[in-house]
């Protein structure tokens, strides 16, 4: 289970500039409780990369790193 999400600076500004931010803190708030199905967490192949994907959006997903219980978000990219 992810008890934490941190979100590279780089990321976070593109939530900014998207206006992102609060579409991103709800999915966060799911995958903190295990609604993983609502965010469409998924790990990305190859699995040895050990990257992980969540829609924030219709349009946008975030991709992170995991590490135990620890998703950092490094990029936020438009899927379409």
């Amino acid at each position: 289970m992810i008890r934490t999400v941190l979100i590279a600076p780089e990321a976070y500004r593109t939530l900014e500039r998207q206006r992102l931010v609060e579409q991103c803190e709800k999915a966060v708030r799911k995958i903190k409780r295990g609604e993983n199905a609502g965010v469409d967490l998924k790990k990305r192949m190859p699995h040895a990369l050990n990257i992980w994907q969540f829609s924030i959006t219709q349009k946008y997903r975030a991709f992170a790193k995991r590490n135990g219980d620890t998703l950092t978000v490094f990029i936020i990219d438009d899927h379409q």
